[in-house]
C-alpha cells in the first residue's frame, strides 16, 4: 500500500504544481501570464460571461494549491475540472486532438489526472492526515 500512497502524493504534486503555476499567470500576471483582467477579457473575447473568467482564474490557482499541498485534494480537483472543461470545448476542441495542432490534447488529459486525483483520494501525505498522528 504504500507504493500507492507515493503514486498519489506524485500525482498530487504534478498536477497540483501545473494549477498553482498555470493559475499564477492568470491570477497575478506572473510567468508572463495575462494578469487576472487580461484573462477575464479573453475569456469575453469567447463569449464567456467576465465573471466566469475571474472564477476560473482562482479556481486553478487555489484548487492547484489545494492539491499540490493536500487541502482537501478532491474539493481542488473538483473546482478545476469545468475550468479544463471549458479550455477543451471552448478553445482547444476545434484544433483536434494532438497539442501541436492547439489541440485538446493537454487540458483533456489534466482532466483525467484531476479525475484520479477525485477516486484515488489524496492518499496518507494529505495535510490533515499528516496532523493527525
Amino acid at each position: 500500500m504504500i507504493r500507492q500512497e507515493w503514486a498519489l502524493l506524485m500525482v498530487r504534486l504534478v498536477v497540483g504544481s501545473i494549477f498553482i503555476l498555470h493559475g499564477s499567470q492568470k491570477v497575478f500576471g506572473w510567468f508572463g501570464g495575462p494578469g487576472l483582467q487580461g484573462f477575464a477579457n479573453w475569456t469575453a473575447s469567447l463569449g464567456v460571461p467576465t465573471i466566469l473568467g475571474y472564477l476560473a482564474a482562482f479556481a486553478e490557482f487555489i484548487g492547484g494549491i489545494m492539491i499540490f499541498f493536500g487541502i482537501f485534494p478532491a474539493l481542488g480537483a473538483a473546482m478545476i475540472i469545468p475550468v479544463m472543461l471549458g479550455a477543451v470545448f471552448l478553445v482547444h476542441w476545434k484544433g483536434g486532438y494532438f497539442i501541436q495542432n492547439n489541440g485538446f490534447e493537454y487540458p483533456f488529459n489534466l482532466i483525467l489526472l484531476l479525475v484520479a486525483i477525485i477516486i484515488g483520494g489524496g492518499g496518507k501525505f494529505v495535510f490533515f492526515e499528516i496532523f493527525k498522528k
